[in-house]
């Protein structure tokens, strides 16, 4: 548990360091960060493979920097390639011929390169087109045998090495529209044109293909004001995520959809400092109690530095009081940990970017042994944009980082909806593909239990006394 606790904080000082260096390098730069959401397939190169099989697309994720270069734009960036795979077909066994079902996926990470020509249309819409070039980090890929007629099943995790993989090498467009000097959004296709692995025969062979959604961040050149006029970007350190000192919260939420039980739950929260405050909720899955407390106290860490960045740090444990016990009560607790870094991009327009660690000490699953802890890692990303005084949009997309994945649903989860404010009352309607309400049900939505990616929709009052 050390080691994992030690493993949380490592990621948490990196991604500190990382932030600093980026905000500045580059804070005189025209530098462009960009992340978001992949959705690739696999094309064979033989069509008859095409269809015989059934290949469905994979979400995956992208994150990096790109900088222009006299005419072009040259840029790096992480990403994640893959594809879903099945087939029905027949197995012999000592003469006898069972139908099976064989399904699974793969996953290919990539450090890519590209380099773009574009093409200006407008004040806010640009194209693009280029080359992309991908240096494999290796994958992972998951196989599932399923004999139709019978109540058996098998799967197969193997790790993929990067010695394995050609270099990825494929034609890239796209288009983007700014909202403003410094935010946007970017679609764009990848459409490979090399081999993806070295050890296939042609035939056998396949090429990758994606298509991208992914928000846009440019940094641009700041003028300096003299004298007065001369102002800092900062966000206030009194978080929306905290409480003012001696204030009381109370939260009611519910969520509902057509494959899914209502789920409700009741939070209260007390700020005892305006950098401290502790909740305690209750939800009607598995009778879920959450604690938890969130502070701001690591912002004196770089209050002196004047970056516009805001960090809250929150902990949480919950107790499962109906989840089932394989050794002991212990069993029903599970533990989040996350960094929540806020990022003022303009003075109504909040970016954050969450990582998060959550472990649950043991699952009754299908995979074998039965039941054993669960550490999952996610990345949390969020932008909130105060149309009004009183008027909130939000968007949230979660996304599981860990290797070892542990079941074939959903991997990202996302919420958005819009929140509006009456003197101390907040009224939040939204959409999610996300099932449950307690504070650790992540590693279970979008990680351990298999849940369908149907809409399921959210009300939500929260009643502040001061």
């Amino acid at each position: 548990m050390i080691k994992l606790f030690t493993l949380f904080f490592s990621l948490v000082k990196a991604n500190v360091i990382t932030i600093l260096l980026v905000s500045s390098i580059y804070a005189q730069s025209k530098l462009t960060i960009f992340g978001g959401v992949n959705s690739s397939k696999i094309q064979y190169n033989d069509n008859t493979i095409n269809n015989r099989i059934n290949i469905s697309s994979r979400n995956g994720f992208n994150i990096g920097f790109e900088y222009p270069i006299s005419r072009f734009i040259a840029g790096v960036s992480y990403l994640q390639r893959g594809s879903k795979l099945e087939d029905n077909t027949l197995l012999n066994i000592g003469g006898v011929d069972y139908k099976i079902n064989i399904d699974g996926y793969e996953v290919f990470n990539y450090l890519s390169t590209h380099i773009y020509y574009p093409i200006s249309h407008s004040s806010k819409i640009n194209s693009f087109m280029g080359l992309q070039f991908g240096s494999s980090l290796g994958g992972i890929s998951l196989t599932k045998l399923k004999f139709t007629d019978y109540n058996s099943s098998q799967s197969d995790e193997l790790k993929l090495k990067p010695k394995d993989f050609d270099v990825d090498v494929g034609l890239h467009i796209g288009a983007e529209y700014m909202l403003n000097n410094n935010f946007g959004f970017r679609a764009s296709c990848f459409l490979g044109m090399a081999d993806v692995k070295k050890t296939l025969i042609d035939s056998l062979n396949y090429k990758n293909n994606t298509f991208n959604i992914s928000a846009l961040y440019k940094v641009k050149r700041t003028k300096k004001r003299t004298g007065d006029n001369k102002k800092i970007r900062q966000i206030d350190t009194n978080s929306k995520l905290l409480l003012p000192e001696n204030a009381i919260k109370l939260q009611l939420e519910k969520r509902f959809g057509s494959t899914i039980s209502q789920q409700s739950r009741l939070t209260l929260g007390y700020g005892i400092k305006d950098f401290l405050t502790i909740e305690i909720s209750k939800t009607n899955f598995l009778n879920t109690s959450d604690f938890s407390f969130r502070t701001n106290y690591l912002n004196r860490l770089i209050k002196n530095l004047n970056y516009p960045i805001n960090i809250i740090y929150e902990s949480i444990i919950s107790t499962h009081p109906g989840k089932p016990v394989i050794f002991d009560d212990y069993d029903k607790l599970s533990f989040l940990n996350q960094i929540i870094f806020e990022y003022k991009l303009k003075q109504n327009i909040i970016f954050s970017l969450a990582p998060t660690f959550i472990h649950i000490n043991l699952v009754d699953t299908k995979l074998k042994p039965k039941g054993y802890p669960w550490d999952v890692w996610f990345a949390q990303s969020g932008l909130h944009w105060f149309y009004k005084n009183n008027v909130q949009f939000y968007a949230k997309l979660s996304n599981q980082i860990t290797q070892n994945e542990i079941s074939s649903g959903v991997k990202t989860g996302f919420k958005t909806g819009i929140q509006y404010s009456i003197n101390s009352i907040e009224i939040d309607l939204s959409v999610s593909n996300l099932y449950h309400l307690n504070r650790t049900a992540l590693a279970e939505d979008i990680g351990i239990l298999d849940n369908d990616q149907k809409l399921r929709f959210g009300f939500q009052v929260n009643k502040i006394f001061k």
